[in-house]
């Protein structure tokens, strides 16, 4: 009988714990961050977690090992082993997205056009080609674009300042890598109107 009642203090525990952990995670990186939340413990932890976690980016899927059981590198691995599908289809549905916005006059390919729309805070999303830089600069008030060689010490990384100017005007930022790229011009934007 004194060994049920040590389960249930030890459950209980668990459970406070457990809660606490949820709403921290949840208000200091989920919700700022929006990103997905991959659980890693033991696998007598996950079922309980979940049934508790109000986290709404946990993930279905976990690792079910104490993350302190694996060096860094595995533990990675083993991360990415469950994280890359959704990661994959993400992509997917991004550039799937941007197919239609195109098709509704709403998607933009053209680095000019997709400057002066992000000037004028258009843009939803901006797609960004991983790995690629374009020398110019923006005019801030117009969103003429200048392009130049990368040598120019005066001008910048065009799809950098794209990025900083549909992020500040409240748009999301996706990098993609090039074979996903749904565009050659190293940019694709989707816009509010």
């Amino acid at each position: 009988h004194s060994h049920g009642g040590k389960k249930d203090e030890v459950d209980i525990d668990a459970d406070r714990f457990f809660r606490a952990v949820d709403q921290a995670v949840l208000q200091h990186h989920s919700r700022p961050s929006k990103l997905p939340l991959l659980l890693a413990a033991l696998p007598e932890h996950h079922g309980m977690f979940h049934q508790i976690s109000k986290n709404p980016f946990l993930l279905d899927e976990g690792i079910k090992i104490h993350p302190d059981a694996l060096p860094l590198d595995e533990l990675r691995e083993k991360a990415w082993e469950v994280f890359e599908p959704q990661y994959q289809s993400r992509l997917a549905k991004q550039a799937e997205h941007f197919a239609l916005a195109k098709s509704k006059g709403l998607g933009l390919d053209e680095l000019q056009e997709i400057a002066k729309a992000a000037v004028a805070g258009r843009i939803t999303t901006l797609l960004i080609e991983a790995d690629r830089e374009i020398a110019g600069r923006i005019d801030a008030a117009t969103g003429k674009l200048k392009l130049t060689h990368l040598g120019d010490p005066e001008l910048d990384d065009v799809l950098d300042d794209l990025g900083e100017l549909v992020l500040s005007n409240g748009g999301q930022v996706v990098i993609i890598p090039s074979e996903q790229m749904p565009t050659k011009t190293g940019a694709a934007a989707t816009c509010r109107f």
